[in-house]
């Protein structure tokens, strides 16, 4: 297609013609934040100008209530949350039209010419890493017409090139010709491409906010990063990646994956390295929920800690310890000695539909010296086996959720906690009702738990303490 469209530019000089061949390359950019304040925003907008949200169903706010009480009292969200198609559209623009929200990990745009598309319900947006190396997000629009102007992730972009009338744009946004005709520069000033507002990285993630105005990613995160700042993330490397695409709502992949009272029934290989009474809460606050396994079980699988080096900041209890966290909304991070999984969902346009990628990522130095390449290979892909294979167990738990939940709408029931068990669920449930009104979790709700693992981390702090706050943050 690139070579046909060039091939009919026949009033063009060959010159002009191979200008077009590097225009055709498939690259997107989103400007720097530097033109925000000039560009209106994609989300829906009243007259005035201001953006407008649609209204959450009165019989939702109703049946909500219910969730948002303290456990001993609370019941589960109600079905109508997962399977009413208007509510699941209303939820898409509140949770990710107001909130911040994974999008890609940094290593996809590692280098400068790497453009992702990213869709969130029926929002597309382009990533960029530009000359600068600067990342960008961009809504996936040209300023002429309003033509979709990627279609696909690509690599080694020059420069981005909308199809319909080959308005091109540079990797920051720029707007660079439109071809054939002139436009002045004080214009093409204008013409950018319009960019998200909030762009930041965190743990060697990409995160994004469409509200103009947004707090700092790091003030929603509480404590969490200085939970993490002895795991090297950004300088992991991608060993592999599995995509779903899953017949569940979003919600049901993240509350599955803070749910540990399922192992024993859906994951039989893994309740032998990860133990369901072996789970404690490391929560503190901000928007997300957090537990660990402590202590792992080595039992001959190959999460065993002797087949790779560990993270070598930890302390010795993280040594051998799995911490899990699910940031909200949607980004669940399963960290082991050696390496670590993630899984980052995104809505589709249909309700209870889901698209999902599974990302391993091996510590720097996970490989050890006595082990050859090939050996590093094998390990680390019996590593992915078991991680896709424990996740698609859970694909399968999810999708009959979802069809058990089809049932109950309607006839008035809603689950029950055990507080045990079910303090992850009912902690993120809640963030998802205070995130229907742009509100972080109330606090008050939450149950008093333990924090019996924290202690043992700070006495080893304490033992062998040197400065290691190391966690980078970067404000796109």
């Amino acid at each position: 297609p690139r070579d046909r469209l060039v091939g009919q530019l026949g009033l063009y000089s060959a010159a002009t013609a191979s200008t077009m061949r590097s225009l055709i390359v498939r690259s997107f950019r989103n400007p720097s934040t530097r033109l925000a304040h000039r560009q209106p925003s994609l989300a829906v907008r009243s007259l005035s100008g201001r953006r407008t949200l649609p209204v959450v169903p009165e019989r939702l706010e109703e049946v909500g209530r219910h969730t948002a009480q303290p456990i001993e009292q609370a019941k589960v969200l109600h079905p109508a949350f997962y399977t009413d198609p208007d509510y699941a559209q209303v939820e898409r623009e509140r949770i990710f039209g107001q909130h911040w929200f994974a999008v890609a990990h940094e290593q996809q745009l590692a280098n400068v010419g790497d453009v992702k598309v990213i869709e969130v319900g029926k929002t597309s947006i382009i990533l960029t890493r530009d000359k600068k190396r600067r990342i960008n997000a961009f809504y996936n629009t040209c300023r002429h017409r309003g033509a979709r102007i990627c279609s696909a992730s690509s690599t080694g972009c020059k420069q981005l090139v909308c199809p319909y009338h080959w308005w091109a744009y540079r990797l920051d946004g720029t707007l660079k010709s439109t071809p054939p005709a002139a436009v002045p520069k004080e214009r093409k000033e204008e013409l950018s491409l319009i960019p998200v507002p909030g762009v930041e990285t965190f743990a060697g993630m990409i995160f994004l906010n469409q509200q103009p105005k947004h707090p700092p990613l790091r003030d929603t995160l509480g404590d969490l990063p200085e939970k993490l700042s002895r795991y090297d993330f950004e300088m992991m490397r991608v060993h592999d990646q599995k995509r779903y695409e899953i017949a569940g709502d979003w919600k049901l992949i993240a509350e599955n994956f803070v749910d540990f009272y399922h192992i024993d029934a859906v994951h039989p290989e893994l309740s032998r390295f990860s133990r369901v009474d072996d789970h404690l809460p490391y929560q503190g606050h901000g928007q997300y929920v957090g537990f660990v396994t402590s202590p792992l079980t080595d039992c001959g699988g190959p999460g065993d800690r002797h087949h790779f080096n560990a993270f070598p900041r930890l302390r010795s209890i993280e040594c051998n310890s799995a911490l899990f966290f699910h940031i909200f909304p949607n980004v669940s991070v399963t960290i082991y000695p050696h390496s670590v999984y993630t899984l980052m969902t995104m809505p589709t346009k249909a309700h209870g539909k889901t698209e999902e990628t599974l990302t391993l990522l091996m510590a720097p130095d996970a490989r050890k010296t006595e082990t050859s390449a090939d050996e590093y290979q094998e390990k680390c892909d019996a590593l992915m086996h078991f991680v896709t294979n424990i996740n698609d167990e859970d694909v399968e738990a999810i999708e009959n959720l979802q069809l058990g939940l089809g049932n109950l709408d309607g006839q008035g029931m809603h689950g029950e906690f055990l507080p045990k068990y079910d303090w992850p669920v009912h902690r993120f449930q809640n963030m998802v009702l205070s995130g229907l009104h742009g509100a972080p979790l109330q606090q008050e709700f939450m149950p008093k738990l333990g924090n019996h693992f924290e202690q043992k981390v700070l006495k080893d702090e304490q033992l062998a303490p040197f400065g290691d706050y190391n966690l980078s943050w970067k404000t796109g």
